[in-house]
Protein backbone atom coordinates (compact mmCIF):
# COMPACT_ATOMS: atom_id res chain seq x y z
CA UNK A 1 0.00 0.00 0.00
CA UNK A 2 2.83 2.41 0.91
CA UNK A 3 4.60 1.64 -2.36
CA UNK A 4 1.41 2.34 -4.34
CA UNK A 5 0.88 5.65 -2.52
CA UNK A 6 4.48 6.66 -3.15
CA UNK A 7 4.08 5.87 -6.85
CA UNK A 8 0.93 7.98 -7.01
CA UNK A 9 2.68 10.93 -5.34
CA UNK A 10 5.62 10.70 -7.74
CA UNK A 11 3.34 10.59 -10.78
CA UNK A 12 1.38 13.60 -9.49
CA UNK A 13 4.59 15.60 -9.04
CA UNK A 14 5.69 14.71 -12.55
CA UNK A 15 2.38 15.79 -14.10
CA UNK A 16 2.67 19.10 -12.23
CA UNK A 17 6.29 19.67 -13.26
CA UNK A 18 6.03 18.97 -16.98
CA UNK A 19 3.53 21.74 -17.90
CA UNK A 20 5.46 24.31 -15.85
CA UNK A 21 8.67 23.63 -17.74
CA UNK A 22 7.45 22.84 -21.20
CA UNK A 23 7.96 24.74 -24.44
CA UNK A 24 7.92 22.92 -27.76
CA UNK A 25 11.43 23.29 -29.25
CA UNK A 26 12.00 23.81 -32.97
CA UNK A 27 15.03 24.56 -35.15
CA UNK A 28 14.27 26.73 -38.21
CA UNK A 29 16.38 26.84 -41.39
CA UNK A 30 16.43 29.15 -44.43
CA UNK A 31 13.80 31.55 -43.09
CA UNK A 32 15.73 34.55 -44.44
CA UNK A 33 12.94 36.26 -46.41
CA UNK A 34 9.23 36.95 -45.76
CA UNK A 35 8.38 34.35 -48.42
CA UNK A 36 10.42 31.73 -46.54
CA UNK A 37 9.14 32.69 -43.10
CA UNK A 38 8.61 29.91 -40.57
CA UNK A 39 4.90 29.14 -40.54
CA UNK A 40 3.99 28.81 -36.87
CA UNK A 41 1.17 26.23 -36.93
CA UNK A 42 -0.46 27.37 -33.69
CA UNK A 43 0.67 30.75 -32.36
CA UNK A 44 -1.22 30.25 -29.10
CA UNK A 45 0.82 27.16 -28.21
CA UNK A 46 4.12 27.89 -26.48
CA UNK A 47 7.08 27.45 -28.84
CA UNK A 48 10.81 28.00 -28.50
CA UNK A 49 12.54 28.45 -31.85
CA UNK A 50 16.33 28.11 -31.77
CA UNK A 51 17.54 30.21 -34.67
CA UNK A 52 20.76 31.92 -35.78
CA UNK A 53 21.04 35.40 -37.29
CA UNK A 54 23.96 36.16 -39.62
CA UNK A 55 25.67 39.53 -40.08
CA UNK A 56 23.25 42.07 -41.56
CA UNK A 57 20.56 39.41 -41.70
CA UNK A 58 16.95 39.06 -40.51
CA UNK A 59 14.94 35.90 -39.87
CA UNK A 60 11.15 35.71 -40.35
CA UNK A 61 8.16 34.01 -38.70
CA UNK A 62 4.54 34.07 -39.85
CA UNK A 63 1.47 33.33 -37.71
CA UNK A 64 -2.29 33.85 -37.73
CA UNK A 65 -4.37 34.58 -34.62
CA UNK A 66 -8.12 34.67 -34.05
CA UNK A 67 -10.26 37.13 -32.05
CA UNK A 68 -9.87 36.66 -28.30
CA UNK A 69 -6.33 35.27 -28.62
CA UNK A 70 -3.20 37.35 -28.11
CA UNK A 71 0.06 37.83 -29.92
CA UNK A 72 2.97 36.98 -27.64
CA UNK A 73 6.50 36.96 -29.06
CA UNK A 74 9.92 37.38 -27.47
CA UNK A 75 13.62 37.01 -28.26
CA UNK A 76 16.53 35.63 -26.27
CA UNK A 77 20.16 34.66 -26.72
CA UNK A 78 22.61 32.55 -24.70
CA UNK A 79 25.47 34.99 -25.42
CA UNK A 80 26.63 37.02 -22.41
CA UNK A 81 27.59 40.16 -24.33
CA UNK A 82 27.30 41.98 -27.63
CA UNK A 83 24.68 40.36 -29.85
CA UNK A 84 21.20 41.65 -28.93
CA UNK A 85 18.20 40.37 -30.94
CA UNK A 86 15.41 42.86 -31.67
CA UNK A 87 11.90 42.43 -33.11
CA UNK A 88 9.84 43.89 -35.93
CA UNK A 89 6.15 42.95 -35.85
CA UNK A 90 4.36 43.45 -39.19
CA UNK A 91 0.66 43.17 -39.96
CA UNK A 92 -2.08 44.70 -42.15
CA UNK A 93 -3.58 46.00 -38.88
CA UNK A 94 -0.49 48.11 -38.12
CA UNK A 95 0.04 51.55 -39.65
CA UNK A 96 3.41 53.00 -40.65
CA UNK A 97 6.91 51.61 -41.09
CA UNK A 98 8.92 54.13 -39.08
CA UNK A 99 12.33 53.05 -37.74
CA UNK A 100 12.31 49.71 -39.57
CA UNK A 101 15.98 48.81 -40.17
CA UNK A 102 17.31 48.34 -43.68
CA UNK A 103 17.88 44.57 -43.26
CA UNK A 104 14.16 43.94 -42.59
CA UNK A 105 11.77 43.65 -45.54
CA UNK A 106 8.19 44.81 -44.94
CA UNK A 107 5.74 43.26 -47.47
CA UNK A 108 3.30 45.52 -49.30
CA UNK A 109 0.11 46.15 -47.37
CA UNK A 110 1.71 45.71 -43.95
CA UNK A 111 2.72 48.24 -41.32
CA UNK A 112 5.40 47.55 -38.72
CA UNK A 113 6.20 48.05 -35.05
CA UNK A 114 9.85 47.95 -33.97
CA UNK A 115 10.75 46.55 -30.54
CA UNK A 116 14.38 47.37 -29.81
CA UNK A 117 16.32 44.70 -27.97
CA UNK A 118 17.85 45.56 -24.61
CA UNK A 119 20.24 43.38 -22.67
CA UNK A 120 19.09 42.62 -19.11
CA UNK A 121 21.50 42.90 -16.20
CA UNK A 122 21.73 39.13 -15.92
CA UNK A 123 20.70 35.86 -17.49
CA UNK A 124 17.39 34.14 -16.72
CA UNK A 125 17.29 30.48 -15.79
CA UNK A 126 15.28 28.24 -18.11
CA UNK A 127 14.23 25.15 -16.11
CA UNK A 128 13.12 23.07 -19.07
CA UNK A 129 16.37 22.95 -21.06
CA UNK A 130 18.03 23.77 -18.49
CA UNK A 131 19.97 26.83 -19.67
CA UNK A 132 20.81 30.48 -19.03
CA UNK A 133 19.46 33.02 -21.52
CA UNK A 134 19.26 36.78 -21.94
CA UNK A 135 15.72 37.86 -22.88
CA UNK A 136 16.17 40.96 -25.01
CA UNK A 137 12.81 41.94 -26.54
CA UNK A 138 9.14 41.07 -26.25
CA UNK A 139 5.67 42.15 -27.26
CA UNK A 140 2.17 41.15 -26.16
CA UNK A 141 -1.02 42.50 -27.69
CA UNK A 142 -4.65 41.35 -27.82
CA UNK A 143 -6.20 40.26 -31.11
CA UNK A 144 -9.63 41.70 -31.99
CA UNK A 145 -10.00 40.34 -35.53
CA UNK A 146 -8.36 37.44 -37.33
CA UNK A 147 -4.94 38.76 -38.24
CA UNK A 148 -1.79 37.48 -39.91
CA UNK A 149 1.47 38.66 -38.38
CA UNK A 150 4.96 38.57 -39.85
CA UNK A 151 7.72 38.81 -37.24
CA UNK A 152 11.35 39.54 -38.04
CA UNK A 153 14.33 39.19 -35.68
CA UNK A 154 17.62 41.00 -36.24
CA UNK A 155 20.48 42.81 -34.49
CA UNK A 156 20.65 46.62 -34.84
CA UNK A 157 24.46 46.53 -35.02
CA UNK A 158 24.37 43.85 -37.73
CA UNK A 159 26.10 41.35 -35.48
CA UNK A 160 25.59 37.60 -35.77
CA UNK A 161 24.71 35.06 -33.15
CA UNK A 162 22.24 32.49 -31.83
CA UNK A 163 18.80 34.05 -31.48
CA UNK A 164 15.91 32.29 -29.80
CA UNK A 165 12.29 33.20 -30.44
CA UNK A 166 9.44 32.41 -28.07
CA UNK A 167 5.89 32.37 -29.44
CA UNK A 168 2.61 31.75 -27.63
CA UNK A 169 1.57 31.06 -24.05
CA UNK A 170 -0.39 27.77 -23.88
CA UNK A 171 1.95 24.91 -22.93
CA UNK A 172 0.97 21.69 -24.70
CA UNK A 173 2.61 18.91 -26.72
CA UNK A 174 1.58 16.71 -29.60
CA UNK A 175 2.69 13.10 -29.12
CA UNK A 176 5.42 13.29 -31.77
CA UNK A 177 6.72 16.54 -30.25
CA UNK A 178 6.82 14.95 -26.81
CA UNK A 179 8.76 11.93 -28.02
CA UNK A 180 11.47 14.00 -29.72
CA UNK A 181 12.08 16.40 -26.80
CA UNK A 182 15.10 14.52 -25.30
CA UNK A 183 16.90 14.66 -28.64
CA UNK A 184 15.91 18.30 -29.19
CA UNK A 185 17.37 19.24 -25.80
CA UNK A 186 20.79 17.99 -26.93
CA UNK A 187 20.44 20.15 -30.07
CA UNK A 188 19.52 23.09 -27.83
CA UNK A 189 22.79 22.82 -25.92
CA UNK A 190 24.72 22.57 -29.19
CA UNK A 191 22.87 25.73 -30.35
CA UNK A 192 24.13 27.46 -27.20
CA UNK A 193 27.68 26.81 -28.37
CA UNK A 194 28.55 23.77 -26.25
CA UNK A 195 30.76 21.05 -27.66
CA UNK A 196 29.22 17.63 -28.20
CA UNK A 197 31.34 16.28 -25.32
CA UNK A 198 29.77 18.75 -22.90
CA UNK A 199 26.27 18.43 -24.33
CA UNK A 200 26.07 14.64 -24.05
CA UNK A 201 29.39 13.51 -22.53
CA UNK A 202 28.05 12.89 -18.98
CA UNK A 203 25.34 10.64 -20.40
CA UNK A 204 27.80 8.61 -22.49
CA UNK A 205 30.24 8.31 -19.58
CA UNK A 206 27.49 7.01 -17.30
CA UNK A 207 26.22 4.44 -19.81
CA UNK A 208 29.51 3.12 -21.17
CA UNK A 209 31.50 3.52 -17.96
CA UNK A 210 28.77 1.92 -15.85
CA UNK A 211 28.21 -0.84 -18.40
CA UNK A 212 31.91 -1.67 -18.47
CA UNK A 213 32.09 -1.88 -14.69
CA UNK A 214 28.93 -3.96 -14.29
CA UNK A 215 29.16 -6.30 -17.27
CA UNK A 216 30.89 -9.08 -15.33
CA UNK A 217 28.20 -8.91 -12.62
CA UNK A 218 25.43 -9.23 -15.20
CA UNK A 219 26.71 -12.63 -16.35
CA UNK A 220 24.46 -15.31 -14.93
CA UNK A 221 24.82 -19.13 -14.79
CA UNK A 222 21.01 -19.39 -14.88
CA UNK A 223 20.86 -18.27 -18.50
CA UNK A 224 19.50 -14.81 -17.70
CA UNK A 225 22.55 -12.89 -18.89
CA UNK A 226 20.75 -11.28 -21.83
CA UNK A 227 17.86 -10.13 -19.61
CA UNK A 228 20.27 -8.79 -16.99
CA UNK A 229 22.15 -6.79 -19.61
CA UNK A 230 18.92 -5.46 -21.11
CA UNK A 231 17.55 -4.39 -17.72
CA UNK A 232 20.88 -2.99 -16.59
CA UNK A 233 21.55 -0.98 -19.75
CA UNK A 234 18.02 0.43 -19.67
CA UNK A 235 18.65 1.53 -16.09
CA UNK A 236 21.98 3.11 -17.00
CA UNK A 237 20.44 5.00 -19.94
CA UNK A 238 17.76 6.42 -17.64
CA UNK A 239 20.35 7.21 -14.96
CA UNK A 240 22.65 8.80 -17.55
CA UNK A 241 19.96 11.19 -18.75
CA UNK A 242 19.48 12.40 -15.18
CA UNK A 243 23.23 12.84 -14.75
CA UNK A 244 23.39 14.80 -18.02
CA UNK A 245 20.57 17.08 -16.83
CA UNK A 246 22.23 17.81 -13.50
CA UNK A 247 25.45 18.80 -15.30
CA UNK A 248 23.51 21.17 -17.57
CA UNK A 249 21.68 22.50 -14.54
CA UNK A 250 25.01 23.25 -12.85
CA UNK A 251 26.35 25.03 -15.95
CA UNK A 252 23.23 27.20 -16.18
CA UNK A 253 23.08 28.04 -12.47
CA UNK A 254 26.76 29.04 -12.51
CA UNK A 255 25.67 31.89 -14.83
CA UNK A 256 22.36 32.85 -13.24
CA UNK A 257 22.90 32.09 -9.58
CA UNK A 258 20.55 30.00 -7.49
CA UNK A 259 16.86 30.37 -8.29
CA UNK A 260 13.64 28.68 -7.21
CA UNK A 261 13.05 27.69 -10.86
CA UNK A 262 15.78 25.09 -10.37
CA UNK A 263 13.29 23.10 -8.29
CA UNK A 264 11.44 22.30 -11.52
CA UNK A 265 14.63 20.99 -13.11
CA UNK A 266 15.29 18.98 -9.95
CA UNK A 267 12.29 16.80 -10.78
CA UNK A 268 13.90 15.96 -14.14
CA UNK A 269 17.10 15.03 -12.29
CA UNK A 270 16.02 13.23 -9.14
CA UNK A 271 13.30 11.04 -10.64
CA UNK A 272 15.36 9.56 -13.54
CA UNK A 273 18.36 9.09 -11.22
CA UNK A 274 16.30 7.28 -8.57
CA UNK A 275 14.49 5.15 -11.16
CA UNK A 276 17.71 4.38 -13.03
CA UNK A 277 19.57 3.33 -9.86
CA UNK A 278 16.67 1.10 -8.78
CA UNK A 279 16.56 -0.63 -12.16
CA UNK A 280 20.36 -1.14 -12.21
CA UNK A 281 20.22 -2.51 -8.66
CA UNK A 282 17.47 -4.91 -9.69
CA UNK A 283 19.58 -6.12 -12.63
CA UNK A 284 22.30 -7.12 -10.13
CA UNK A 285 20.05 -9.25 -7.91
CA UNK A 286 21.05 -12.89 -7.52
CA UNK A 287 17.95 -14.23 -9.22
CA UNK A 288 15.89 -12.13 -11.60
CA UNK A 289 12.26 -12.83 -10.78
CA UNK A 290 9.26 -10.79 -11.80
CA UNK A 291 6.58 -11.13 -9.10
CA UNK A 292 3.74 -8.59 -9.10
CA UNK A 293 5.57 -6.24 -6.71
CA UNK A 294 8.63 -6.09 -8.99
CA UNK A 295 6.51 -5.70 -12.10
CA UNK A 296 4.71 -2.82 -10.41
CA UNK A 297 8.03 -1.20 -9.53
CA UNK A 298 9.28 -1.55 -13.09
CA UNK A 299 6.04 -0.12 -14.46
CA UNK A 300 6.21 2.91 -12.15
CA UNK A 301 9.88 3.47 -12.96
CA UNK A 302 9.14 3.23 -16.68
CA UNK A 303 6.21 5.65 -16.57
CA UNK A 304 8.03 8.18 -14.37
CA UNK A 305 11.11 8.06 -16.60
CA UNK A 306 8.95 8.46 -19.69
CA UNK A 307 7.16 11.50 -18.25
CA UNK A 308 10.44 13.17 -17.24
CA UNK A 309 12.09 12.43 -20.60
CA UNK A 310 14.52 10.04 -18.91
CA UNK A 311 16.41 7.52 -21.00
CA UNK A 312 15.68 9.14 -24.37
CA UNK A 313 12.21 7.53 -24.46
CA UNK A 314 13.62 4.15 -25.62
CA UNK A 315 14.83 2.92 -22.21
CA UNK A 316 11.54 3.60 -20.37
CA UNK A 317 9.67 1.77 -23.14
CA UNK A 318 12.00 -1.24 -22.68
CA UNK A 319 11.33 -1.20 -18.93
CA UNK A 320 7.57 -1.01 -19.48
CA UNK A 321 7.69 -3.92 -21.93
CA UNK A 322 9.67 -6.01 -19.41
CA UNK A 323 7.09 -5.26 -16.72
CA UNK A 324 4.37 -6.74 -18.97
CA UNK A 325 6.30 -9.68 -20.44
CA UNK A 326 5.23 -13.15 -19.20
CA UNK A 327 7.69 -14.50 -16.63
CA UNK A 328 8.35 -17.75 -18.53
CA UNK A 329 9.74 -15.77 -21.48
CA UNK A 330 12.17 -14.00 -19.19
CA UNK A 331 13.47 -17.11 -17.47
CA UNK A 332 13.66 -19.62 -20.34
Amino acid sequence: MKRARMGAVILALVFLAVPVAAHVPSFPVDNTTPERAVAVPDAVKSWSFYDTVGEGQAKYYRMTLAPGERLQVGTFTPLASGFTPSLVVMSPSVNGTDDVPAQVTVPDGMGAVVVDGERPAGASYEPFAPSANYHTAGITRPVDTETTYLVAIYDRENRSGPAGVTVGYAEEFALTEYLTVPFDLVRTHLWEGQSILVAIGPFLLTVFGGGGLLLSRWRSPSGQTAIRVLVGVAGLVILGSGVNTVVQMGIALSRTGLTSAALVTAAFVVLPVVCGLWIVRFSLSNELTFPPSVRGGLAIAGVVSLLTWGGFIVAPVVVLVLSLTPGRLLTD
